[in-house]
Order: structure tokens, then sequence, then C-alpha cells
């Protein structure tokens, strides 16, 4: 949402905070939304994980039994019903549109009767909210419209983003196929989807770099994006190296970690050239101040986030797994 933003206040358009917290708001509310209602519907794979991590396998709490699964499913629904408020109120059919197709696209991720993620279309689907409709629906709101630099932006993050699910899944890839659950691994195989994972880096990066040849991404942005390769270099090396081929728990949890994360910091990254090259065109100061503040919030989640992930592994277990995943 920031970056939506970030590219809007680039682009010209005036920093309006009410329509960028209902933006993010929203986004909370269907991300919340879419792990209770994952943590029902994918209670009986979860149940036959034995190798989950802390950032795959599901929260565990169903399955441990802290959390009823009819008090997972009616968290899903009223939050389901507040996504679908906040659709209404959106001020243009452009903005409804591409807001209830986030929250449909989210909910069947899981829920029947199109369980997306048991039919090869999971990691598309993620994709396709996170690093499409979201970003789109915070950019109507603002500006009325999509700049054609999100959309160039975007692109490169969302190839990243499937594969980012491919990595997760495959951490789930004989349990899912127990329970027929169908993701990408479990369809294409093990060897093929290390393979797809190690094309979609190079994919990523080389559609970022031909944008900014052609001028629809700035070079400040690009910098800053481009920033990022080595940790996409690093995940090629782990996967290659096997770390995830024989679902051990210990070698994994790195893997899923930094590939999980490697999305999130793309994303933040290309924000932070987006605002530097805004700074340069000499774009309104308050918001650039405004992005700028949203931007070091993130900064702070994620070394939270490191420093959880740097904790002892059985800490870690019961302090991080309420996080969970999309898995």
């Amino acid at each position: 949402m920031g970056l939506a933003v970030a590219v809007s206040v680039h682009q010209g358009y005036p920093l309006d905070l009410t329509w960028y917290a209902v933006a993010q708001l929203f986004a909370w509310t269907v991300h919340v939304m879419t792990h209770y209602c994952n943590e029902y519907f994918d209670l009986e794979a979860d149940r036959a994980n034995v190798y989950y991590t802390p950032w795959t396998g599901g929260s565990r709490a169903l399955v441990d039994g802290s959390v009823t699964p009819v008090v997972s499913l009616r968290a899903g629904v009223v939050l389901l019903g507040a996504s679908a408020l906040m659709v209404a109120i959106m001020p243009s059919w452009q903005a409804r549109a591409l807001a209830a197709a986030a929250v449909a696209l989210a909910w069947f991720y899981t829920a029947p009767p199109l369980r997306l993620n048991y039919r090869g279309a999971g990691e598309l689907t993620v994709a396709a909210i996170l690093n499409g409709l979201w970003p789109a629906v915070a950019a109507v709101l603002q500006a009325g419209t999509v700049p054609v630099l999100l959309l160039a932006v975007l692109a490169p993050t969302a190839v990243l983003q499937v594969a980012r699910m491919m990595v997760m899944n495959l951490g789930d890839r004989r349990s899912d196929a127990m329970v027929g659950k169908r993701t990408l691994p479990v369809i294409i195989g093990y060897r093929r989807a290390v393979r797809v994972i190690l094309g979609a880096q190079l994919i990523g990066y080389a559609t970022l770099t031909v944008f900014a040849l052609l001028g629809w991404v700035p070079w400040l942005v690009w910098g800053a994006m481009a920033a990022t390769a080595p940790l996409s270099a690093w995940l090629v090396g782990q996967l290659r190296g096997g770390a995830m081929s024989d679902l051990d728990p210990g070698r994994m949890t790195p893997v899923v970690f930094w590939a999980s994360n490697h999305v999130s910091l793309i994303v933040a990254a290309a924000m932070l050239g987006v605002i530097l090259d805004a700074a340069r065109r000499s774009a309104d100061t308050g918001a650039l101040v405004v992005l700028g503040a949203v931007l070091a919030g993130y900064g702070l989640l994620f070394a939270h986030r490191l420093w959880l992930a740097r904790r002892p592994a059985a800490d870690r277990q019961a302090r991080v797994r309420g996080a969970g995943s999309t898995g």
C-alpha cells in the first residue's frame, strides 16, 4: 500500500491520508481474514504436516487444540463481512471492482468451491492480490488510476512472489500430496519446482532492468530494487544445495524465512527508490515525510521479525507460531 501511495505522490497526485488509511485497513482486514479462513480449510493438510517450520504448515493453533475450528471459521466470516463493508464505501466503481476481486480471491484461496491453492493456482493468486490488486486499490483511491510506474515496479515483484510461495509450498509438499492439495510443487515435482523458482529470480531482475532501460522505471528505483539481488543469489544457492530436499525443518526455516522476506524487502526498496526520486523531482515534502515514516515503520517491523527468527528454535516455535503462514 505504501509503495502505491508513494508512486501516486511521485506522479504528482496529492496525498490523501483518509483513503490511505482505508486502503491499509482494508488490506489488514483481508489478510487476517485469509489467515483464519486458511486455518479452517487447511486443517487436514496441517494435521498431516510433521515437517512444519515457524513459517510454513499453518499456525498449529487448530492442530494443537488451542483454538477450535469453528472459532477460526466464524472469525473469518466476520472479517469477510467487514471487508465487504469496506468495499462498499469505496468512492469509485474501479476501486470497488478491484477490492471485491481481492476479497473473492483471498477467500477462495482455500475455501470451497474454488479452493485455488488446491488446484495449482494458489501461488498465482497470492501474487495477484499482494503484488497486484491491493496496490492497485490504494493507487485508485489516491489518484483515480493505476500509474504505469506502479505496474512496471509491481510486475517483477509479482514474479518473485510466485517463486516465494512455491518455496513455502515446497516445505509442505509431502503432506499436501497426502491430502490432495495440488500446489505447483506437488503438480510438477520437487526438481522442476526448484528450477522454476531459480528461473523466476532471473526473470524478475531481468524484467526490472528492461523496464529501466525502456524508461518506465527510474534508475534510482532500479538501483534500490537491484540491491536486493544478493539475497536472491543466496536463496538460489540454498535451493541448489538441497536445503528443501529432505524436509528438515532446521534447514528449511532460514530458507522460507528469507524467501518470504525477500519479496517484502524488494517492495520496500522500491518504495525507498520512489521516495528518493520524488524528492529529486521536488514532490510535496510533507507527503514524502509521511511516506518516509511509513517506510521506517516497516524497517522496525522487519527488525522485529529478524530478532524473532534468531531466537532459539523451541522458544521461536512457542512465540512465533501465531504468525502462521498463508500455506
